[in-house]
C-alpha cells in the first residue's frame, strides 16, 4: 500500500486574518477558518433559522425549509 502525505501550510482567513493549518486543495475549497463562522454569519446579515422556521415536505424525497420570521437577524451568541 502506497504512503501518501498530506502537506498542511499555514493560510490566512479571509476574513479574520488568523492563521489556519490546512492543506492547500482545502484552503482553496474554504479560505476561511471554522473560529470566525458565527461572525461571518452575523456581518452577512443572514436570517436566523433557531426556533425559526417552517419544514414543508415536497414530493420525489425533497423538502423545504423556510423562515417564519425573515426579519429576524442571526446574532452571535454570547459564551
Amino acid at each position: 500500500m502506497r504512503q501518501i502525505k498530506v502537506v498542511a501550510k499555514k493560510h490566512i482567513c479571509k476574513f479574520c486574518k488568523s492563521e489556519m493549518n490546512v492543506s492547500g486543495r482545502a484552503y482553496l475549497a474554504n479560505p476561511f477558518c471554522n473560529k470566525c463562522y458565527e461572525d461571518r454569519l452575523e456581518s452577512s446579515g443572514a436570517i436566523d433559522l433557531r426556533d425559526n422556521y417552517r419544514l414543508e415536505i415536497l414530493n420525489d424525497s425533497y423538502s423545504k425549509i423556510e423562515p417564519i420570521d425573515k426579519n429576524k437577524k442571526f446574532v452571535k451568541t454570547k459564551k
